[in-house]
């Protein structure tokens, strides 16, 4: 089913450690086609084992990643695509309380259960494709197989320039598998127009060959090594779980 996530923001931002205080996206996001901005810095991505149990306030204080704000926006980003809108977690922590947010809606079942390894595949995904390697707000358009995510009719309209797909799996004991490819509008022109410029994660670093500038494993030109379905990829080397992201504008 074709399928788009539009995602929300949850800045990398220095938070103290008082009662009651929250990690949530600091943009307002619609609820129809939920586009919002998003900034993460590919810095904050680590391994995480939380996957292997039911997500709960617990389970999050006991994930090593809520003593720095890098690792609370980090969770932060994984809940918001896991879990959807209604749904949140709180953890408490040393003296803090945290509250995430669901949004996307990829595994709802998080709460109750562990999780499966398409869901794990989507989530990271989902995770890769928000970061940005200025740490800079831009509106994306992500679309994939997952299902429950409509594509409007302005959003289509309005999200044409085709950045890169990003998959891989971001949990501990698969290993920290991150990967993209450059979609053929960043092939075919570069960052010659619309928001190509301020979104590099999808684009070869010069300096460090087999990577892109975030740091994830460079697969090629997505044209070159994934499967197409209309305006999205559904298989890149071999993994389903992929999502394409596209910018606003029209590639020329």
């Amino acid at each position: 089913m074709k399928s788009t996530l539009i995602l929300a923001l949850l800045s990398v931002s220095t938070l103290g450690a008082c009662i009651d205080q929250q990690d949530t996206p600091s943009d307002d996001v619609s609820a129809d086609p939920r586009l919002a901005t998003n900034s993460m810095l590919p810095g904050v991505i680590s391994p995480t084992s939380i996957y292997a149990a039911p997500l709960t306030g617990v389970a999050l204080a006991n994930s090593g990643l809520e003593g720095n704000p890098g690792g609370r926006s980090y969770l932060g980003y994984i809940i918001d695509c896991a879990l959807q809108t209604g749904q949140s977690v709180t953890s408490n922590y040393q003296l803090s309380h945290y509250t995430y947010p669901g949004n996307i809606g990829i595994a709802p079942a998080w709460t109750t259960r562990a999780l499966t390894l398409q869901e794990m595949r989507y989530i990271s995904s989902c995770v890769l494709a928000r970061a940005n390697y200025f740490g800079q707000a831009v509106t994306i358009s992500m679309r994939g197989d997952a299902g429950g995510f409509g594509t409007t009719v302005d959003e289509a309209a309005n999200y044409n320039v085709e950045e890169g797909a990003f998959y891989g799996n971001i949990f501990a004991t698969l290993g920290n598998q991150l990967h993209a490819c450059n979609g053929v509008d960043q092939v075919r022109d570069g960052d010659t127009y619309g928001d190509l410029p301020l979104r590099q994660c999808a684009q070869p670093d010069p300096n460090n060959p087999g990577f892109t500038l975030c740091g994830f494993v460079f697969d090629g030109n997505c044209a070159d090594i994934c499967v197409v379905n209309g305006d999205h990829y559904t298989t890149c080397n071999t993994q389903t779980e992929v999502i394409t992201t596209r910018l606003y504008g029209t590639a020329p």
